[in-house]
């Protein structure tokens, strides 16, 4: 009985494995170009466009309110360490 080596098995397990994977991996890249054409064809649709721009006013307000409480928290942070700075002199 003969026994098969690394190499023997690669080269028939290789194509057989490969061609699969190739095809798959054309197959997402068609669809991620059908897909892209499709959203750049509905973005373009007149009727869309108060959408988009009420969806990009709430993303623009959402990031005012998480840039203002990211302020607070330093702030507060800021407030905490030095009232702790404050007990540690004191308890010296």
């Amino acid at each position: 009985m003969t026994q098969l080596g690394p190499d023997v098995v690669g080269s028939i397990v290789g194509p057989i494995v490969g061609v699969p994977g190739i095809i798959v991996f054309a197959f997402l890249v068609m669809r991620y170009k059908l897909k892209k054409k499709e959203l750049e064809t509905r973005g373009s649709d007149p009727e869309l466009r108060p959408e988009v721009d009420a969806l990009r006013d709430d993303l623009n307000d959402t990031r005012a309110q998480l840039a203002e409480m990211q302020e607070r928290l330093d702030f507060a942070e800021r407030m905490l360490t030095a009232g702790r700075a404050s007990q540690d002199e004191k308890g010296k």
